[in-house]
């Protein structure tokens, strides 16, 4: 099966720092390749700029014209659009935080494309079941979205007990106050634990209220791939305070890393309390947060086989419930139900 995933026009395939729905993309593409299909990347670059996708999305039907396909595969609202507008069907996986934080005009602008692209799509992907009930809620006119997460390589996020010293937690993700990283670092302030953030960090002014926040934190900023991983397999518990998720893949790698999870609701699909790490309460306030991640830090730093456990734990939810290759299966199985359905194929 011939497969275009189209991509946003505003990072490379893969990218070659952060971009989430850039990598989904490009992982998405081996592993359905590695399971025999023929997946083709349609993408095209301008200068980097957020501006850039509507560039691409409106000359993406010059560009699929020397395609052959069975099935389209779209990621962003502008391109879906595009797509429908040149009546061409397609597949699309909704990334967007929107559907949950929708306060300014440029959100609502991107929660009004969203709902156009998942009723105009042949089938909407959900990524987790709790986006999937709150695209009922948002778009009831819509075919309910099939729930197919991101994938995580579990080859690549690995964990390496004899780096770990018992005393270091990893934060990954762009320093900016969605984050909540400040609130990470005040809940481990006095624990002994070692806070290390790894992401961009476009905004000084938050980044030194992240440093201030707690005693012991380090800003890395965007680091290589290869460091990434050796931060996941060399630390001993991943924290996600953000305020809002669809699907975080950094959880999944610190789930395939056997990192012990603790976050907040956002991350509730993701992570059992108690088994692979601990969930605050549903609508839980910033110093109930604060608490709740304070102390789980302490019992995880007091009772190592606790730790230990719950990572083994984490790393076997990753392999059987986000390995790309079941993953790339749901997505083989979607795909050949649209083709029996009669659209897509070109």
């Amino acid at each position: 099966m011939r497969v275009l995933l189209v991509g946003t026009g505003v990072q490379p395939i893969p990218p070659p720092g952060y971009g989430g729905v850039e990598r989904t993309i490009a992982e998405l593409a081996r592993a359905l390749r590695d399971a025999g299909e023929d997946p083709v990347v349609v993408n095209r670059v301008r200068a980097g700029r957020s501006v850039d996708e509507y560039w691409f999305a409106w000359e993406l039907p010059k560009l699929m014209r020397a395609q052959q396909y069975d099935v389209v595969h779209a990621s962003t609202p502008v391109v879906a659009q595009r797509l429908s507008m040149a009546r061409i069907p397609f597949v699309y996986t909704t990334h967007s935080r929107h559907w949950f934080e929708c306060s300014g005009a440029r959100q609502r602008w991107g929660l009004y494309l969203e709902r156009r692209a998942v009723r105009r799509a042949a089938r909407a992907i959900a990524l987790t079941d709790t986006l999937r009930r709150r695209i009922a809620t948002l778009v009831p006119s819509a075919r309910s979205p099939q729930v197919i997460p991101i994938g995580v390589d579990t080859d690549a996020f690995r964990p390496d007990p004899e780096r770990r010293t018992g005393r270091r937690v990893l934060g990954v993700g762009i320093v900016r106050p969605f984050k909540r990283w400040e609130l990470a670092a005040r809940a481990l302030r006095g624990t002994g634990w070692e806070l290390r953030i790894a992401g961009p960090v476009p905004d000084a002014a938050y980044a030194d209220l992240v440093r201030r926040a707690g005693d012991r934190v380090e800003l890395l900023g965007e680091v290589s791939e290869p460091r990434l991983r050796e931060l996941y397999a060399e630390s001993d518990v991943l924290v996600h305070p953000s305020r809002v998720e669809l699907l975080a893949g950094v959880v999944l790698q610190g789930l395939s890393a056997g990192l012990p999870v603790l976050g907040a609701e956002p991350i509730v699909d993701l992570v059992e309390t108690g088994v692979t790490g601990a969930i605050a309460p549903v609508g839980s306030p910033e110093e109930e947060l604060v608490r709740f991640l304070h102390t789980w830090a302490v019992r995880l730093r007091d009772e190592p086989d606790t730790r230990r456990s719950m990572g083994a734990h984490a790393r076997e939810v990753a392999l059987t419930r986000f390995a790309w290759t079941n993953v790339a299966e749901a997505h083989r199985s979607l795909y050949r139900a649209v083709v029996a359905g009669g659209v897509n194929r070109r």
